[in-house]
């Protein structure tokens, strides 16, 4: 008797243990349904479950004197004369270069950044913590930008042309340079395989000011080959480019003042048209970000995060209950600047991290798994 009394709550105690483990696995399947397809749920979840909350004066800072300062890589740079300072995610100082540099201009790719004095002649290419080469350039340097393989493309005027373009590869050595005459370079870019140079120009020499895109092939530039520009087009005459990337592969993305679009194998697709939607901002990573506004009712309005995959034309959305002072983009990274608080949202639109301070947040920069808020007299590190 005694055998079977202690078999039997042997099988009773075994069946509670399965109902608690199906009970469990049945609520971590509602649950996360619910997190992963119901926004309100996802948000009160974020913050006060997983904590993704962060404050001023809890994170790893950096006293600063200059808002020259960037994320890059996985660490935090500050330029401060003729000084680029390394700091790690804990804000401890690593490494420094001796870079002659007052007034620069950043971009930064992968494992790159490349800084160029504004309007300057000097110019540097920086992987990890080391100058990989540096050079002076004839002329003004007006725009820089670098690819994740360290492709560096530039853009000079205040020579005899209107605009010159010049093309290095990684180790330094030129591999070409574009003469316009008639045209200014507003934005460039370098395709992910160095095959493609994007150019967005504008020209301004009649009563009506001109945009146009026009795409170049490396290869065939290097080959003297009478087809090096593969794609060239002007804009309608109201509409004035402001940004172009490449993303998703040779996918060129392109904003305007009035619209958004891309160019695919010589194909130009409209995305987004201002007259048909409200949108406040639009920025580029490897998808095309927008803000709209979305009115609720006469005295209130939402604001909407797109994020739109050109390739698939899936588009990703996160409702703000507040209109943006500014948003800044890195990979797979969106920042969105609100004053005293910022938002870090991935292109799922799911968020990373929710930052809050006790003073206006001048800026922000990002990079591979680092932000960087930039205050007043401090930057705060976070990990993302």
């Amino acid at each position: 008797m005694f055998f079977k009394d202690f078999k039997d709550k042997k099988i009773n105690k075994k069946r509670l243990v399965i109902i608690a483990i199906v009970v469990i696995l049945l609520l971590i399947a509602i649950l996360s349904f619910l997190y992963f397809r119901i926004e309100p749920i996802r948000i009160f979840f974020d913050k006060y479950l997983f904590r993704k909350s962060v404050m001023e004066g809890t994170l790893p800072s950096i006293p600063t004197e200059t808002s020259n300062i960037y994320s890059f890589n996985h660490n935090v740079v500050e330029q401060y004369e003729n000084s680029l300072t390394f700091y790690n995610k804990n804000g401890e100082k690593e490494d420094s270069l001796d870079i002659k540099i007052v007034n620069p201009i950043v971009h930064t790719n992968g494992n790159y950044l490349v800084m160029a004095e504004k309007n300057g002649q000097k110019l540097y290419l920086i992987s990890n913590k080391n100058i990989v080469w540096e050079k002076d350039i004839e002329g003004n340097i007006s725009n820089i930008y670098v690819n994740k393989n360290g492709y560096v493309a530039v853009s000079i005027t205040e020579t005899t042309y209107k605009t010159i373009v010049r093309m290095f590869s990684q180790d330094g050595s030129e591999l070409f340079k574009k003469f316009l005459s008639n045209t200014s370079v507003m934005d460039l870019a370098i395709s992910s395989d160095n095959k493609y140079l994007a150019l967005a120009e504008t020209d301004s020499s009649g009563a009506i000011i001109k945009s146009g895109i026009e795409v170049i092939d490396i290869n065939n530039v290097l080959k003297q080959t009478s087809d090096a520009i593969v794609y060239k087009t002007d804009s309608p005459s109201n509409s004035l480019i402001v940004n172009i990337d490449y993303i998703k592969g040779n996918i060129l993305s392109c904003i305007y003042d009035n619209h958004i679009d891309y160019i695919n194998n010589n194909v130009s697709t409209e995305i987004t048209n201002f007259k048909d939607s409200n949108i406040v901002f639009a920025d580029l990573n490897d998808r095309i970000i927008q803000v709209e506004k979305k009115s609720d009712s006469m005295f209130n309005s939402s604001f909407e995060l797109q994020i739109i995959n050109p390739e698939t034309s899936e588009r990703n959305y996160y409702t703000l209950d507040k209109e943006p002072k500014a948003i800044k983009v890195f990979g797979n990274i969106i920042a969105i600047n609100f004053g005293t608080e910022a938002l870090f949202i991935n292109n799922n639109s799911w968020l990373i991290k929710h930052y809050t301070s006790y003073q206006e947040i001048k800026d922000i920069s990002i990079s591979n798994n680092l932000a960087i808020i930039i205050l007043k007299n401090k930057t705060e590190i976070i990990s993302l």
